[in-house]
């Protein structure tokens, strides 16, 4: 398995989309923050895209993720006045798999998705990506298995058709993973995150052991090793690109586990404890409190009553 996919192993990632539109101007949306990415294709005209620090324009053909969840609104230009997303479902219900609304100005189509993650893994994950990536259509030309998934994602996203829905939200998550290829390939500066450590070879060999392999006993020599660099070189490398030392990294993997498996599973503790790579129940649950502010076992309590599929 090579390292994108070892890493996305554990993400747990589910995708679809919440809305097809068809609008003219004037028109605007706003979408309130979320604990999923969000992603929106222009499919055919022009929008704006606000957000708490720019106005970026969107043309046909674009896309633009949110990976952080921020709230955000879509305009039909910088000065449309916007309306709260649900007040603008509520007011235009589908019209053959589709919103309308707005105005009598220029047209503009829109399909509407979000990312969301699974678990702790998933969401600190998520939240290591670029905050706000932008795939114009120069760059989108260079893509073509991108380009023809967001093809693809239009037609499933106004379709009636059986099977529509779930077909839109496995597109929606291969389109995850081409995203990450793109961004894997861009030459500009990435921020640091997992994402910028899989771009160096030595990195992402370590991750790819790090994610196969969570419970070993690691150490930073060892890794070091295992990609062939000094310790010391190796551990200013991982600080440098993924923006935290090597073992923290690891423990945050390590509890991230566990807090699936204590959601999802039926295991003690100590079994939790000593599959996820911990020397011992207590070492476990001090770790644990510091990370989640809880108990592992007032978490398996609270996560018994949420409401299924949260």
């Amino acid at each position: 398995m090579e390292p994108l996919s070892a890493v996305l192993g554990g993400m747990r990632l589910k995708g679809s989309i919440y809305a097809a539109w068809e609008l003219r101007a004037p028109w605007g949306m706003d979408l309130p923050q979320g604990s999923f990415a969000s992603f929106h294709l222009v499919e055919r005209g022009r929008c704006a895209l606000r957000t708490s620090r720019e106005v970026l324009p969107l043309e046909a053909g674009e896309l633009v993720v949110l990976f952080d969840g921020q709230a955000h609104a879509l305009l039909s230009s910088r000065e449309a006045p916007a309306v709260p997303l649900a007040r603008l479902v509520a007011r235009h219900p589908l019209v053959g798999g589709v919103h309308q609304a707005g105005g009598a100005g220029e047209p503009t189509r829109l399909v509407c998705g979000k990312f969301a993650a699974e678990g702790a893994q998933g969401v600190r994950m998520l939240r290591g990506l670029p905050s706000v990536v932008h795939l114009g259509r120069t760059k989108l030309a260079s893509l073509p298995a991108l380009r023809g998934l967001l093809e693809s994602l239009a037609h499933e996203a106004a379709s009636s058709a059986p099977g529509a829905a779930t077909a839109a939200a496995r597109i929606t998550e291969a389109l995850f993973v081409q995203v990450l290829r793109a961004l894997m390939l861009d030459t500009e500066k990435t921020p640091p995150g997992w994402l910028a450590g899989l771009r160096e070879p030595r990195l992402a060999e370590a991750l790819h052991q790090l994610h196969m392999d969570p419970a070993r006993p690691w150490s930073v020599g060892e890794l070091a090793a295992r990609v062939g660099m000094s310790r010391t070189r190796f551990a200013l490398l991982f600080q440098e690109r993924i923006g935290q030392p090597p073992m923290t990294y690891l423990m945050g993997l390590r509890l991230d586990l566990v807090a699936q498996r204590l959601r999802d599973g039926e295991d003690s503790i100590g079994e939790i404890a000593h599959a996820a790579g911990f020397a011992s129940q207590s070492g476990l649950n001090r770790a644990f409190h510091r990370h989640f502010g809880q108990t592992p076992s007032a978490f398996r309590r609270a996560s018994a009553l949420e409401p299924s599929g949260t």
